[in-house]
């Protein structure tokens, strides 16, 4: 047999095998949204499962010896070969609420291919032991009934669940009634269409994450909560440039008759509206020193338990506040609301750190700086939203050193918000790690298990 004939052979079964391998990816994702969303599904969260992998795989490929060194360093990340969980992983996860439901409880389903070893999965490797049968379904409960899990031969319906309502009726919606998503509702062909890594999908919401080599990229619309708006100019700062993480907002209330109570005074949102002009501006920069008060106890010469007050100087992170407004009105408005006491942020509403509170005549300022509060340069803006975080410097004034391991592969975070005729807000982001060419998520999962 010649060579001309063996390469067309194997030309042929590799193509062969590329069509079937094809094929069998196009029915996994056509199975993963069979009888799995609830009609009444509300905020939907799809995971593109296989997405991810071929992803990785390809990244992978392209870096073989960070592969093979995780592969080999990290005994933790070792397959897990073991079988006969009773479950497999379907090309997309679907995570969601419900209408009706708390906001709180999500729900997400997986098919089962055995549910004896499903049941003692959840015995073994969960420590699950309360488990209750009625009408072909079992719902099994974690002691702390925050989970529940309700199956029947061929599927699950997973929820997180801490208001602790009852929810069986949805088991049996899905389980039994297949009350499932309609193919008409507009919702579903967002779902099919949503293409990302992961994906937030609601009647007039979309948001969408790619984990890239290097990266990654946010983008979406998201429609403004009824009780919000934008203001017609927007306004920006100068941040200082020490600034580690720093927030630009045009946003205002239009919430009417609305109103809270604070140590015994009632706060009206609309009257805070009267004072506030729409922007908001934040930064955390370097450290400051705060002297606060500790209490201990000692006993007098009777025996007496006392009660005694001690100084102690502390380094805080620098945080900024400025908020465009009738500076000195609103100031007077949260003084007689005691928000403000003694020209201090009450610290029954924060008591980590003490707040300064000054004027101007455009503007509240609030600051943990509590000797010179920072004036930011106001400046012309086109962005309803931008929120940007230099991981490394934030890292480096070691303000929450216990987020240190996890920020040590970030770089930045860019992210804006642009306000749309049709009154979304457009968003833009990016987060880059420091090495270019992993993938993120591998990069996340990988180094912080170090």
């Amino acid at each position: 047999m010649n060579i001309k004939k063996i390469v067309i052979r194997a030309a042929i079964i590799i193509s062969v095998l590329l069509l079937l391998f094809k094929g069998f990816l196009m029915y996994r994702n056509y199975a993963s949204y069979q009888d799995v969303i609830h009609e009444n599904a509300d905020h939907i969260i799809k995971v593109k499962v296989d997405g991810l992998i071929q992803t990785i795989v390809f990244n992978a490929i392209s870096n073989p010896s960070f592969y093979n060194r995780t592969s080999t360093e990290k005994d933790s990340l070792k397959t897990d070969k073991k079988t006969g969980k009773g479950f497999s992983i379907p090309a997309n996860l679907f995570v969601y609420t419900i209408k009706n439901k708390p906001s709180t409880t999500f729900f997400t389903s997986l098919k089962l291919t055995d549910s004896s070893n499903f049941t003692n999965h959840l015995m073994s490797d969960f420590k699950i032991e309360n488990f209750e049968t009625s009408k072909g379904i079992t719902i099994a409960t974690t002691n702390d009934h925050n989970f529940l899990i309700a199956f029947n031969d061929k599927q699950c319906v997973m929820a997180y669940n801490p208001s602790k309502e009852n929810i069986n009726e949805v088991f049996s919606e899905l389980l039994i009634d297949n009350k499932t998503l309609s193919k008409s509702d507009e919702k579903w062909s967002k779902i099919k269409d949503a293409n990302s890594h992961i994906n937030y999908v609601t009647k007039n919401n979309n948001l969408h994450l790619d984990f890239n080599s290097g990266n990654i990229s946010i983008t979406g619309n998201l429609e403004l909560p009824v009780f919000l708006n934008v203001p017609r100019t927007y306004t920006g700062v100068q941040f200082s440039k020490d600034a580690s993480a720093t927030l630009n907002l045009n946003v205002f209330s239009t919430l009417q008759y609305v109103s809270f109570d604070f140590e015994g005074t009632e706060i009206k949102v609309d009257s805070l509206n009267d004072y506030y002009n729409g922007h908001i501006a934040l930064e955390i920069a370097q450290t400051t020193t705060q002297i606060d008060s500790i209490i201990s106890y000692t006993y007098n010469d009777d025996f007496e338990k006392v009660e005694t007050k001690s100084a102690v100087k502390k380094e805080v992170p620098e945080i900024n506040v400025q908020l465009s407004s009738k500076g000195s009105k609103l100031y007077k408005y949260l003084e007689r609301a005691s928000i403000i006491k003694q020209g201090m942020l009450n610290k029954e509403l924060f008591p980590l750190y003490q707040f300064k509170i000054d004027t101007t005549t455009t503007s509240l300022l609030a600051s943990t700086n509590i000797h010179k509060p920072e004036v930011f340069i106001e400046t012309e803006n086109t962005n309803v939203l931008e929120l940007n975080i230099d991981f490394k410097k934030l890292k480096q004034q070691n303000h929450f050193p216990m987020l240190n391991s996890y920020l040590e592969q970030l770089l930045t975070l860019k992210t804006i918000g642009t306000f749309n005729k049709d009154e979304t807000l457009q968003i833009e982001g990016k987060v880059q790690f420091a090495n270019k060419d992993i993938n993120a998520l591998v990069q996340l999962v990988m180094e912080n298990l170090e």
